[in-house]
């Protein structure tokens, strides 16, 4: 599968996106500091391509991918509002030009009991207008079983999927009325635009 740097996909309706290093899991115990839970993350990593995002917010493959997509034109193009990797990806996931508010949207929060482990992969700085995604072959599994460890919490066997949930935490706001409603393409959406005047 072929992706364009302007997150358009081709043959996007036929065929699945690659796996993205992404790991469910579940805490130990609901969390009540999720700073302490964070910090101990931060601690254990080997680097900053290691990052916990909330559970409902990444709604699929394709969401983590346009993010990760996203992120590597800003590095390269050198636009990234954050100072780090992990943090102007949870910024582009929670769709918004404010680090705070991305946190709070896109972080684990106070009561929560899963979230996602995320590793982000590493990129090619050639061929910027377009590129095969990277297919993932296991080599950080043993990583992420460590800083599940480290941070208490065990895998769960899912993958990322749509939730009305998803764009309650996002702050998308959506019609309730509509059973229709797309939320992959409302939510690839608001990480595309997100940087837009």
């Amino acid at each position: 599968m072929i992706w364009c740097s302007n997150m358009c996909v081709q043959s996007m309706d036929e065929a699945p996106a690659p796996w993205f290093p992404a790991w469910g899991i579940k805490f130990n115990e609901v969390i009540t500091d999720p700073r302490l839970t964070a910090a101990m993350l931060l601690q254990n990593r080997k680097d900053e391509r290691w990052l916990l995002l909330g559970n409902p917010t990444v709604v699929s493959e394709r969401h983590l991918w346009a993010a990760w997509l996203a992120l590597r034109e800003r590095v390269i193009s050198d636009k990234m509002v954050s100072k780090s990797l992990d943090g102007e990806f949870m910024r582009l996931i929670a769709g918004t030009h404010q680090m705070s508010v991305a946190f709070n949207r896109s972080g684990i929060q106070t009561g929560d009991q899963q979230a996602w482990l995320i590793r982000i992969p590493e990129w090619s700085d050639f061929d910027m207008d377009e590129m095969e995604l990277p297919s993932y072959n296991g080599e950080n599994d043993d990583d992420a079983y460590e800083l599940m460890n480290w941070i208490e919490a065990e895998i769960l066997p899912i993958r990322p999927s749509p939730s009305l949930g998803s764009l309650d935490r996002l702050g998308i706001n959506y019609d309730q009325n509509n059973e229709d409603i797309n939320i992959e393409k409302l939510v690839l959406t608001h990480t595309a635009i997100v940087d837009v005047d």
